[in-house]
């Protein structure tokens, strides 16, 4: 007891003790630490190569024919190959199982096998092609709606504990999709994760070990050090202490070994020190909570920012006629560029991209509040111009920061590809005419949105046919500079257009902003990149009719759209009127496109709202019969010159009428309101 009451006294041993456990703690956590580190890391590399062996897996299969090895049970060369492969894939990579399911979309809780390969050294049974189960686990179901539906590109399952009969395992799924992109089955790889408790075994051994050992040497080390420096001294100043109170004589004078300048100036450092650190921490917790109160709200006005604007694709996934990509990649938090697109009604689609002066959270302000003034007068359905005209009136009123915006706004009509815009201060679009090249769209500008009060826009028209491309940008792009402050400038913006022409908007847009990237450099971005594109994919002919261009196949081409306009409810007059022009139209192209030779002609109708298009298109010579000249009715027929009188009683019974010669193809395009 005695003992044990000194230790529990003695100060050397309580330094030394205390220590003692501290560094075993300190070893008890770094091994857990370890654990835990060793175990996500090799999770993680596991979850990747597993990946990898997946896509692997999926190239020795042909997607496209998942139905037909259905269908034929296994038994083709084509899927007793894959087979071979799959299987010796599974044995050479060392997996329990590679197995192909496709799955019953309707809930995603069945599925039926189309492959299944085993490892040499695995407790399962192989599938037959056609077997199908009920999947009871709604981990797995949900990961095979999120692949069918959401595009998930991974979905990992880890089983560390043996189940039914199974190891520890981690199986990794990934979508298998067909020539098109569409997922059609489900590749699922289950590797066994022994090497994981083999190798982590080991090497929680030599941590433990090492720590201990660090541990006993650090407590060692220690004993000395406090002997040496801590207890000596304090035992020094204790004697002098003791014998001074029982011998009550003058000794070594106790006011000098406790004004010991080094001692006094040591503590005066550190009250002098804790002082000035207390100050320091207080004006640094100050500092730093205004600095994170401001990120937070740049932060939060940056989310605002994004969600003002239209960043869900595809845009109208239900509209087939035309596909729309936008992006804005802002040079700090938040940017001064913005874009827009917004359904009119059924037939139009209003687009804007602006540039508003200066940067950070005032361009932001002054980009939203232009943003939602567009978007009001756009829905209002006047034209472009006038759009601008009345935004840039409304915000010259409030605008004493003297801010200003540069804007371009259009308006394109669906369904014959008509866009009607107005540019103030903007850059020049780019367009791109199916079949050549992108190239800038010059226009006249109007001053920039903002600058004076009173000012008065003006429309321009052009036209998208199919496949044509139309691309709008910020300066930030053609400016863009590299450390040496070069600009990436319009020439190379549109070379690389032309590089992407072919591709999709989305795609094109992502080729432009990597090769902007990559021409910058480690250059900072010093201007928001901000883009959008359109690209007219013509429209979907409801119904059509190919026949040979001869006066005979007037009856056929009349009840093949009486036949359509009948459908869909069309009052009698304004059949009759259709007819009439159906007629001259077609036998204009019966008589002249292909003079003694006998051609093609192609008739397609459809509707769109209470709006009915008929397309005619032929192969013949090129001609346009809107150029002929209309002729004058108040003459006499003896009077009045020959020709023209067909087109005109067509212009007089339909709404619209339009031509192109496109494709090498005369295209007629007629439409009514039925």
């Amino acid at each position: 007891m005695k003992l044990m009451y000194k230790l529990r006294t003695n100060l050397a041993a309580n330094i030394i003790g205390t220590l003692v456990l501290l560094l075993l703690v300190f070893s008890w956590l770094v091994s857990v630490i370890g654990y835990i580190s060793f175990t996500n890391a090799f999770k993680r590399e596991y979850s990747e190569t597993t990946y990898h062996m997946a896509n692997t897996a999926a190239t020795l299969v042909n997607a496209d024919r998942i139905d037909d090895y259905l269908a034929d049970g296994g038994s083709s060369p084509d899927y007793l190959q894959s087979k071979e492969y799959l299987d010796t894939f599974c044995v050479k990579m060392n997996l329990s199982i590679v197995y192909i399911i496709k799955v019953d979309t309707t809930d995603y809780k069945r599925f039926t096998a189309i492959f299944d390969s085993v490892g040499s050294d695995t407790p399962y049974t192989p599938w037959e092609i056609g077997y199908q189960q009920d999947t009871t686990n709604d981990e797995y179901a949900e990961l095979y709606r999120n692949i069918y539906e959401n595009n998930l590109e991974l979905g990992t399952v880890y089983r560390t504990k043996d189940l039914k009969g199974a190891p520890p395992h981690i199986t990794t799924l990934t979508p298998l999709k067909n020539s098109q992109g569409k997922v059609v089955a489900i590749m699922c790889i289950q590797r066994p994760m022994k090497e994981l408790k083999d190798s982590r075994r080991p090497y929680l051994i030599n941590i433990a070990i090492t720590t201990n050992i660090l541990a006993i040497s650090a407590a060692i080390f220690a004993d000395l050090f406090v002997r040496r420096e801590l207890i000596k001294p304090v035992r020094r100043v204790v004697s002098e202490t003791v014998r001074f109170a029982k011998e009550n004589k003058k000794g070594e004078e106790l006011g000098a070994v406790s004004k010991i300048y080094e001692i006094s100036s040591l503590g005066l450092a550190i009250d002098t020190m804790e002082t000035d650190m207390l100050n320091y921490i207080d004006n640094l917790t100050e500092v730093t909570a205004e600095k994170e109160r401001i990120g937070a709200e740049l932060s939060v006005a940056s989310i605002i920012q994004e969600n003002s604007l239209p960043n869900i694709f595809p845009a109208f996934p239900e509209r087939k006629e035309f596909d729309i990509y936008a992006s804005m990649t802002p040079a700090k938090e938040v940017g001064g560029d913005f874009y827009n697109f917004l359904l009119i009604d059924n037939d139009h689609l209003a687009f804007v991209i602006g540039d508003v002066s200066g940067k950070g959270i005032p361009a932001a302000l002054f980009m939203m509040v232009t943003n939602i003034l567009i978007s009001e007068k756009a829905h209002t359905g006047i034209t472009p111009a006038d759009v601008l005209t009345e935004v840039n009136n409304g915000i010259c009123e409030h605008n004493k920061a003297d801010m200003f915006v540069t804007l371009w706004l259009g308006v394109l009509e669906i369904s014959t590809g008509k866009v009607i815009a107005s540019n103030a201060g903007h850059d020049d679009a780019m367009i791109y005419r199916s079949g050549g090249e992108f190239e800038l769209l010059k226009t006249k500008h109007g001053l920039v949105v903002g600058a004076m009060q009173g000012l008065k826009y003006k429309n321009f028209e052009f036209q998208l046919g199919e496949g044509d491309k139309l691309f709008l940008y910020t300066d930030g792009v053609p400016e863009a500079t590299d450390k040496d402050n070069r600009m990436f400038t319009i020439e190379r913006t549109v070379n690389t257009l032309n590089e992407n022409k072919e591709m999709p908007p989305h795609e094109i847009l992502d080729a432009v902003k990597e090769s902007v990237n990559k021409f910058v450099g480690d250059a900072p971005q010093f201007d928001d990149l901000t883009m959008l594109c359109i690209q007219m994919n013509g429209k979907k002919e409801d119904n059509m009719l190919t026949v040979d261009a001869t006066i005979e196949n007037l009856a056929a081409v009349t009840e093949f759209v009486d036949s359509f306009l009948e459908e869909n409810d069309c009052p009698m007059k304004t059949q009759m009127q259709i007819d009439l022009a159906l007629e001259e139209a077609y036998v204009n192209i019966a008589n002249y496109a292909y003079g003694d030779e006998t051609g093609k002609a192609e008739i397609g109708i459809s509707k769109n709202g209470d709006e009915v298009t008929i397309v005619l298109k032929d192969g013949g010579i090129p001609y346009n019969p809107l150029e002929k000249k209309d002729p004058d009715t108040t003459l006499s027929a003896e009077e009045r010159e020959i020709g023209g009188l067909g087109v005109f009683l067509v212009k007089k019974n339909m709404d619209s009428v339009f031509y192109e010669y496109r494709d090498g193809k005369n295209i007629f395009t007629m439409t009514k309101k039925i």
